[in-house]
């Protein structure tokens, strides 16, 4: 794995529940997920909705659309979450029901670049920050990702310039989408993740983080769920599970940018492309640079104002400055 992380020793962002026994397993399911994928919503949906478990009350959501507002003790403990760790506190179990939440496209891995600083510990954290903050002010999460920016374009901090231009953040987070999807680090972590052999001995349903955008998947994946470990999930309530699900997802702008940014590149949308994430902004360079492999994308710090300019700026792209892309993996 890329820089030596061992996945399955990490114990960061561990549930804060004070009643959670490493050891103790959950009778109807174990969600296995990594930060940012909807693990806190979708236990707090499933027990709201099993008929095996006693109602939930109120909105699990925070301001910024996070299901962590849920005290413990109000839940069941028939459904539980856990992290990666969950491999190594439980070596030698089997047979065990477990869900694993799993981002599948390039519109899930653009949703964790944004979300996941931003989500952990409602931080409100998002790549902007790498362009929006001077370097001595930026948060402990988000320093190494500045250092790492700061070696590859060689820049030179001076007394009269420590901020990172965001031309160059939006070229940093443009040059991992223009990879091929398999040859990421997220994608490999999640693939050395649900390939683990320790999940060969257990009962495991791979939940496409697609549900968690569009409610129609969302639903076909939760009755695909009650069928496969019998959560006896009360259907006849599905306008109050639609009205969770709207809710949620209302309050979530990353989640919104991301259906919106996959609408654009497929060509689904046209019109303005304002007030968007730097990472979203990347997203839409390489998908043109992979597209017109000829043609670089303007290193500017203001961004194209719809996508009518974009257009443009291909259309009448000169001839004489077309070269190669040297940034566009070769096969």
């Amino acid at each position: 794995m890329a820089d030596g992380i061992d996945i399955f020793e990490t114990q960061e962002g561990r549930p804060n529940d004070h009643r959670w026994d490493r050891h103790r397993n959950a009778k109807l399911l174990n969600i296995v997920f990594h930060g940012g994928t909807f693990g806190n919503f979708l236990k707090f949906f499933l027990d709201k909705f099993s008929k095996s478990s006693p109602d939930l009350p109120d909105y699990p959501f925070s301001e910024v659309g996070t299901s962590h507002m849920i005290e413990s003790e109000k839940f069941s403990g028939l459904i539980q979450k856990y992290h990666a760790s969950f491999i190594n506190d439980n070596k030698g179990e089997v047979g065990l029901p477990v869900c694993i939440i799993l981002p599948i496209t390039r519109k899930h891995h653009l949703f964790l670049k944004m979300a996941q600083w931003y989500r952990a510990a409602d931080r409100k954290i998002t790549p902007d920050a790498l362009w929006q903050m001077p370097l001595g002010e930026m948060p402990g999460v988000i320093s190494p990702s500045s250092q790492k920016i700061i070696k590859l374009y060689d820049l030179r901090e001076t007394a009269h310039y420590s901020w990172i231009p965001k031309f160059i953040i939006r070229d940093f987070y443009k040059l991992e989408f223009l990879q091929d999807l398999e040859d990421t680090f997220n994608f490999q972590w999640f693939a050395t993740f649900k390939s683990h052999e320790f999940f060969r001995s257990q009962k495991v349903y791979h939940l496409d983080l697609e549900a968690f955008f569009n409610w129609e998947s969302f639903m076909s994946n939760i009755k695909e769920l009650d069928r496969v470990f019998g959560l006896a999930l009360d259907f006849d309530r599905s306008m109050e599970m639609k009205h969770l699900f709207d809710k949620g997802l209302e309050l979530d702008q990353h989640r919104q940018e991301c259906n919106r940014i996959e609408s654009v590149v497929d060509g689904q949308r046209e019109g303005e492309l304002s007030d968007l994430d730097v990472s979203s902004e990347a997203f839409i360079y390489a998908h043109y640079e992979r597209q017109f492999p000829d043609i670089q994308m303007p290193l500017t710090n203001r961004f194209f104002r719809d996508t009518r300019e974009i257009k443009q700026f291909l259309e009448y792209f000169p001839n004489w400055y077309r070269r190669p892309n040297p940034n566009i993996p070769t096969k």
